[in-house]
């Protein structure tokens, strides 16, 4: 099991083969938390909307559709 050392700001480094083996990544963001004694440091989600954001769009804003669909109900009513 490796140590880690505190440094003079409080700072610690989480070893590689751990950074590997969570995928953390820098600007991760964790929460200390203390269980029985111990500290746990559990990953926060940031925004977990704001990842998902894009996933499910089309080729087309839905007010392009919206519009689309309104002129061919216009053209249908000319004829």
């Amino acid at each position: 099991m490796p140590v880690i050392t505190v440094s003079s700001k409080g700072q610690i480094i989480i070893p590689s083969e751990f950074r590997k083996k969570f995928k953390i990544k820098q600007g991760d963001r964790f929460e200390l938390q203390e269980h029985d004694g111990k500290l746990l440091l559990v990953p926060l989600q940031d925004k977990p909307f704001v990842k998902l954001y894009g996933v499910l769009k089309g080729k087309t804003s839905l007010t392009g559709s919206l519009q689309k669909e309104h002129a061919l109900e216009i053209e249908k009513e000319r004829r």
